[in-house]
């Protein structure tokens, strides 16, 4: 799985930017925004930080040999649905328990990621 990461990543953002895309056409067509914070996290959290995980993984092939790939994948990829699902039941039903839960998820993904990334620069820059 480790050697795919760069592709599972890629292929989650390309979901995420033809919901994104959608949700927006469909709140233009209905000129109804009340969705423009989860048309947003959508595109950005979903498409953007997906896509910039893909392709920094695409790029820095040494990433994908740390213990850390798996879990990095797992908790953004799975605390990103739960995080989005989470933002309308606080925006609309006071109800943050999802958003909570699937931001944590997310950034602990994103740490991940620091730490991975951090890690390979600075033994690049140690051969240097």
């Amino acid at each position: 799985m480790n050697g795919r990461i760069d592709t599972i990543f890629l292929g989650v953002a390309l979901v995420y930017l033809v919901a994104g895309i959608a949700l927006g056409i469909a709140m233009g067509i209905a000129e109804d925004f009340s969705y423009a914070h989860l048309h947003a996290h959508m595109n950005l959290l979903g498409f953007a930080a997906h896509g910039i995980f893909g392709l920094t993984h695409r790029l820095w092939p040494g990433l994908r040999l740390s213990p850390l790939t798996a879990p990095q994948l797992y908790l953004t990829v799975l605390g990103s649905p739960i995080f989005l699902v989470g933002v309308p039941m606080a925006q609309f039903h006071g109800q943050p328990i999802l958003a909570i839960v699937g931001s944590l998820l997310v950034l602990s993904g994103v740490i991940l990621f620091l730490v991975m990334f951090a890690g390979k620069a600075l033994r690049e820059e140690a051969r240097v």
